[in-house]
């Protein structure tokens, strides 16, 4: 268990259930971390586990694990995950749940998976057309104009998979639609808080 100098919180990001209703998990305020340490000289790694969020933190491996291996104990496997978490904790450990295009909703990728699912199309939690869209949501609307080509090579490659018709025209449309409403709802984002900014001035 570590100590916290002060509480954080935990907040793992919203999901589609299979009623299609999006969750939003309870936040969970936290002023300690309940770890686990693992330890294997076999494989020449020693890592960290919380048992409230996923993954795992890497505090030794390989060379660096042999080199140690001698002064590894819960206080060394305790100050290097502090190392590891850095001084914004709460980020870090935030940062270790997976993406969700719910995070998002104003992403091209979350826009265009909303409107083929209009359509009748939905994708699930591990297929790669979930990786695309959240890959088209980190990267931007920007970025989705200028690599059309490849978010079409995609929605062609899926609908091959699906055994579904491909249009190229409509698909397009599609992309570039959601491109636009995105751009569009992303600036009134940021115009809304500058906004609130002047008001709180």
């Amino acid at each position: 268990m570590i100590e916290l100098e002060k509480t954080i919180t935990i907040q793992a990001p919203p999901y589609t259930d299979q009623n299609d209703k999006v969750i939003t998990p309870e936040p969970q305020v936290v002023d300690k971390l309940d770890v686990l340490y693992h330890i294997h000289p076999e494989q020449k790694m020693a890592f960290a586990t919380f048992s409230n969020v996923p993954g795992r933190f890497m505090l030794y491996q390989g060379e660096d694990y042999e080199n140690n291996q001698d002064d590894i104990n819960i206080t060394s496997l305790t100050y290097k995950l502090l190392m590891v978490l850095g001084d914004d904790i709460e980020t870090t450990i935030n940062n270790q749940f997976p993406k969700t295009l719910e995070q998002d909703p104003d992403g091209p990728g979350s826009i265009l998976t909303s409107m083929i699912k209009t359509i009748g199309i939905k994708s699930s939690s591990n297929c790669s057309c979930r990786r695309h869209a959240l890959e088209m949501n980190e990267k931007g609307p920007d970025w989705c104009e200028q690599n059309i080509d490849t978010i079409l090579s995609w929605l062609k490659e899926e609908s091959q998979k699906r055994k579904l018709p491909y249009v190229e025209f409509v698909a397009k449309s599609m992309v570039q639609r959601a491109i636009y409403k995105s751009r569009k709802l992303i600036a009134k984002n940021q115009e809304d808080s500058k906004e609130a900014e002047s008001v709180s001035g």
